[in-house]
């Protein structure tokens, strides 16, 4: 099994019946900070789905035509799992991204991950059922993937979500959250596009960001507090400093720990909020690795 996140071969298999095509561009970038994404195919009656004819052709990925012989039978979910069986006893893949917000596809991850293979989830947070990303080693919101990609080509250390124990050489003090000279940020992939407007009928909501939880609101959060302790010392080296990707990984696990609930888009900024975690940054400038342990 292939243990370079930047080598891994990736079947990208996307339900698009139940999926939405304004996050497959978002979905394709997030996979390439994994590895290359080998195969890319899209499931689903295209005669019905003519919204994701742009996406399909601007990002080259493969359309799979099926056709519901009986309506309310998911002939594209069946369609999508054999392609899969397929691939995984081929050998041509060492990942799958599975792209769905259907818990059918649960049983689909368990058999990807008994065979030996990472499976990274990608679905919509009100549609996903907490079985999904359970089954799935990585899981994304794909509506996080949305909020997170602001224009500058630095990649994210606390969005990127393949567990990661690396070496750490002298670290650099990170500001406090809020700080906007140790800010980070993900490359906006060229051919995303955003999510649909809401028509003028809509009530208008809010533009203002949800408020961030304050320190005290967040110690008194005993699960969320377990939750981190646990994640950081489960993954911490001998010197007790652990890979902030790994921690994200062993939240976004279930159950999900959603960050924008309490007003944060980065881990590394909810966890210097606790005052409980030292967090520091690992070589020059803002691309570093990022490291954090129990004060």
């Amino acid at each position: 099994m292939v243990t370079s996140a930047a080598a891994a071969r990736i079947a990208v298999l996307i339900d698009a019946e139940n999926a939405p095509s304004w996050s497959v561009g978002l979905v394709l970038a997030d996979v390439a900070r994994h590895g290359k994404a080998q195969v890319k195919r899209a499931y689903g009656d295209w005669t019905m789905l003519t919204s994701w004819k742009k996406a399909l052709l601007d990002l080259s990925i493969r359309p799979v035509q099926v056709f519901a012989a009986v309506k309310g039978k998911n002939a594209a979910d069946l369609a999508l799992a054999i392609d899969a069986m397929d691939l995984l006893h081929s050998g041509a893949v060492d990942r799958f991204a599975l792209v769905s917000s259907d818990s059918d596809f649960t049983r689909l991850a368990e058999r990807i991950r008994e065979a030996g293979l990472t499976v990274h989830g990608y679905g919509e947070e009100k549609k996903t059922n907490p079985g999904l990303p359970a089954a799935c080693d990585l899981f994304v919101f794909v509506e996080s993937l949305a909020v997170a990609a602001p224009p500058t080509p630095a990649a994210t250390p606390d969005q990127v979500l393949v567990p990661a124990r690396a070496t750490t050489p002298t670290r650099a003090p990170l500001a406090a959250a809020g700080d906007s000279a140790t800010s980070m940020s993900t490359p906006a992939p060229a051919a995303a596009v955003a999510p649909p407007k809401k028509s003028k009928n809509a009530k208008t909501a809010s533009t203002a960001p949800p408020s961030r939880a304050t320190t005290a609101a967040l110690r008194a959060d005993t699960v969320l507090m377990r939750r981190l302790r646990e994640a950081v010392t489960a993954n911490s080296g001998p010197d007790g400093w652990t890979h902030l990707a790994a921690v994200g990984s062993a939240i976004r696990k279930h159950p999900v720990v959603v960050l924008k609930t309490y007003g944060y888009s980065r881990l590394k900024d909810l966890m210097v909020a606790t005052d409980l975690f030292e967090v520091q940054r690992s070589g020059p400038g803002k691309s570093g690795a990022v490291h954090a342990r129990i004060k």
